[in-house]
């Protein structure tokens, strides 16, 4: 979780550290979410959960699965609160290499965030 704290500090983004997940707020352009990041062996786990509940669960189901056969890392499922969210897994195994994998996992999770907000927000 150094690299990560490291990397967020970076960018000048604010965490919130508990029970064992580090916590930020992410943004892109009006959109802004919650990611939730948890260390486990040589991985770093993201969860992104957008800020709206789908009010047709089925419909939201559906959706995440088109979407699942979409993207090439991670999975969108909907949480039994009825938020969805988007996990993906930064593998840290390699140390040489650590900080671009987490790098690009940060980046690729704001992106699906982005990009599927409208498909579903409106569910």
């Amino acid at each position: 979780m150094r690299l990560l704290k490291a990397l967020l500090d970076g960018e000048g983004v604010e965490w919130l550290e508990e029970s064992g997940w580090l916590r930020f707020r992410a943004k892109r352009d009006a959109m802004l979410w919650e990611t939730a990041c948890r260390a486990i062996e040589d991985a770093v786990l993201l969860y992104g959960r957008f800020p709206f509940r789908c009010a047709d669960p089925d419909e939201a189901r559906r959706a995440c699965g088109e979407i699942n056969s979409r993207i090439v890392r991670g999975a969108l499922f909907l949480a039994e609160d009825g938020y969805p969210v988007y996990r993906c897994r930064a593998e840290l195994d390699d140390v040489f290499g650590a900080e671009d994998r987490l790098a690009a996992a940060l980046r690729y999770s704001a992106q699906v965030m982005a990009h599927y907000w409208g498909r579903l927000s409106g569910l």
